[in-house]
């Protein structure tokens, strides 16, 4: 567990490294704000959550969202409060005028360019 990053994840610098290239300039886990969310755009207020499909509990399907075999009763509550918690700092985020985007592991890995387009278009469209 020691070992498991919780921040500058592979998924969130891939996206973190074309953002800057595309010129958007932000702030990385921004203390600040509930859950310290990835990626923020403090001018803008949106906040990006990028999410590892095993650690927030995704229903995706994919070979990133399996559910832990050994010691289930202590992973399971563990990973439903991990979702129980994302929905409260995204309710956090949102009652104080923040928009929230959240892109999943499996979104990334299947999709990047997608992905991307799509925060762009939404960085575009509130300027």
């Amino acid at each position: 567990m020691s070992h498991i990053k919780s921040k500058n994840t592979s998924i969130e610098m891939m996206v973190r490294r074309r953002l800057f290239a595309m010129g958007y300039r932000y702030r990385v886990n921004y203390k600040a704000l509930p859950g310290k969310p990835d990626i923020v755009f403090t001018k803008k207020k949106i906040a990006i959550f990028i999410h590892g499909c095993y650690w927030h509990g995704h229903d995706c399907g994919s070979r990133y969202a399996h559910t832990s075999q050994s010691n289930k009763t202590y992973w399971g509550p563990k990973i439903e409060r991990t979702k129980q918690r994302d929905q409260e700092h995204i309710k956090e985020l949102e009652a104080i005028g923040w928009k929230v985007i959240v892109i999943w592991e499996c979104e990334v890995r299947q999709d990047f360019e997608n992905i991307l387009s799509k925060i762009n278009a939404y960085l575009q469209k509130n300027d």
